[in-house]
């Protein structure tokens, strides 16, 4: 049976390109991987990926350098499963719901007719 995904949430004013850059980057540096990403405008992401479990405390550290804030619930969450972690090497799949803060306009996304 597939483990459920491990569900946290965090914001940013950063400018979103940058925002998602350095999410991905703590994704890598920690030894995991980004499985799947989704934009909805330029209001939130939502990023699915794996981290070991190992790696879970210095990718939320390097999320938080980088300027995107856990929220407090996804913060108390990663204590407790750092708590009762398991094996450090077990992969632990992860989803982030990303929201940029910011003033800018909403994106407009084009979405072609489709002929039928």
């Amino acid at each position: 049976m597939r483990p459920r995904p491990f569900t946290l949430a965090a914001i940013t004013r950063r400018e979103r390109h940058q925002a998602v850059g350095a999410v991905i980057d703590a994704i890598m540096d920690a030894g995991g991987w980004l499985v799947d990403s989704t934009q909805f405008s330029n209001l939130a992401m939502a990023l699915r990926f794996v981290l070991p479990a190992d790696g879970l405390a210095g990718w939320a550290a390097a999320l938080a350098a980088a300027g995107v804030r856990l929220d407090e619930d996804s913060r108390a969450r990663l204590a407790a499963h750092a708590a009762g972690a398991g094996a450090p090497e077990a992969e632990v799949p992860a989803a982030l719901n990303l929201t940029f803060l910011h003033d800018e306009p909403d994106l407009r996304q084009v979405v072609p007719a489709v002929p039928g």
